[in-house]
């Protein structure tokens, strides 16, 4: 999975800063609004015990469970390249407005909808929603930083997305142990507090001039990375999925309770995207990519071999460490390789590849959990991880292609 060094080239696209008071609360709109996409993942966890009960319990119940959370995914992979086409066409800002309304409505349905079908056809449009919420916010970002700066901004855009799984992660265990399974849906209500904000501050203009490109703006040179973010975004979701039941396997089954040992994600995730614009400049594509690969394994190595709590929580960190710096890696990737009138399409792609990694992580890892056990699912994960990032770090073969 080497990656060579010239993907740290980057096109030259940039529109005018943000000026005055206006236009800082626009950039806050642009860097915080990614954030709704930690909610989204992070605002059931501590209740899906609870949703796995209510749906009949057991193997089958923890199932609809996870794919309920996992559902939004789908409309990620379907929404993500449709939106970024329409993005392209029509503007970014604007598909950012629409993508805040969608995500707000359909996901707040789930406060009084009971019926399987239909909150799973709610969080599959607010997933088309965190799509377009995605490829606009990291496209506007592209079109504003170059180089070690939009490295650097887009790490702190990770940081606003581990402060909202910080304070998601307890406003939802509470919710659910005082309210039922119900409630932490309304925590989606936010996505339309910030939709008139976003409306009052966010440019609709800002489109970037478009250099000529021998490919026309195709995406295909960008097909091995969506590739290779597959199994990266299969592991990354591991702790996510998986933990809420470890924990309860443990004894450990209250919904708050469990969302104190899962807050080691969250404020790990914030450190790493502080640190990344600053870890991978010196580190290189292909040995931070070894990093990556080295903490993935040290997540399923320590929960795997965790006797207590403390333990867990330290494992549970590590996984939130890696996923703070994989999401602006395979960001930055994918946006220093496609051409400024294609980023967009290039990040709903990207997008799409993401999620179906974590659409597929229950269905491929939930049996396997099953059959070897809780902690020794994740003891495996980190031997095969450590293997693959020994792997990388003795490679100089890049196995993705270089751009020109």
């Amino acid at each position: 999975m080497a990656i060579g060094a010239s993907d740290l080239e980057l096109p030259t696209a940039r529109t005018a800063p943000a000026v005055g008071l206006r236009g800082g609360i626009g950039l806050f709109v642009i860097l915080s609004s990614i954030s709704f996409n930690m909610l989204l993942a992070v605002a059931l966890l501590p209740v899906m015990t609870k949703m796995a009960v209510s749906f009949g319990g057991g193997q089958q119940g923890q199932l609809v469970a996870q794919t309920l959370e996992t559902m939004s995914n789908i409309g990620i992979l379907v929404g993500g390249p449709i939106i970024g086409l329409i993005a392209d066409r029509t503007g970014r800002a604007n598909v950012l407005f629409f993508s805040l309304a969608l995500y707000g409505v359909a996901g707040s349905a789930g406060l009084v909808l009971d019926y399987p079908p239909l909150l799973l056809t709610s969080r599959l449009l607010q997933g088309f929603g965190a799509a377009g919420i995605a490829v606009s916010t990291y496209s506007l970002v592209s079109e504003r930083f170059e180089g070690a700066a939009r490295s650097k901004v887009m790490g702190y855009q990770q940081a606003f997305v581990s402060l909202m799984g910080f304070v998601a992660l307890p406003a939802s265990g509470h919710l659910g142990d005082r309210y039922g399974w119900h409630a932490p849906f309304g925590l989606y209500l936010s996505a339309l507090i910030m939709l008139p904000i976003a409306l009052a501050t966010v440019p609709r203009g800002g489109t970037i001039a478009t250099r000529a490109s021998s490919d026309g703006g195709s995406v295909k040179a960008l097909i091995p990375i969506y590739i290779l973010m597959v199994p990266l975004f299969i592991v990354a979701n591991m702790t996510n999925l998986h933990i809420p039941f470890v924990l309860a396997g443990d004894g450990l089954k209250g919904s708050a309770a469990q969302s104190y040992i899962m807050m080691a994600s969250p404020i790990a995730y914030l450190v790493g995207g502080l640190l990344y614009g600053w870890v991978t400049v010196p580190l290189g594509p292909r040995r931070m990519l070894c990093l990556i690969l080295a903490i993935m394994a040290a997540n399923g190595l320590v929960i795997g071999l965790a006797h207590g709590a403390a333990e867990t929580a330290a494992g549970v960190a590590l996984g939130g460490l890696a996923s703070g710096f994989l999401v602006p890696f395979t960001t930055n990737l994918v946006v220093n390789r496609a051409a400024p009138e294609a980023r967009a399409r290039a990040l709903g792609f990207m997008y799409t590849a993401n999620y179906i990694g974590g659409f597929l992580n229950p269905w491929i890892t939930t049996p396997i959990r099953t059959w070897l056990g809780n902690h020794e699912i994740f003891l495996a994960m980190g031997v095969v991880l450590a293997a693959a990032a020994a792997a990388q770090s003795l490679t100089r073969r890049s196995l993705v292609a270089e751009p020109a």
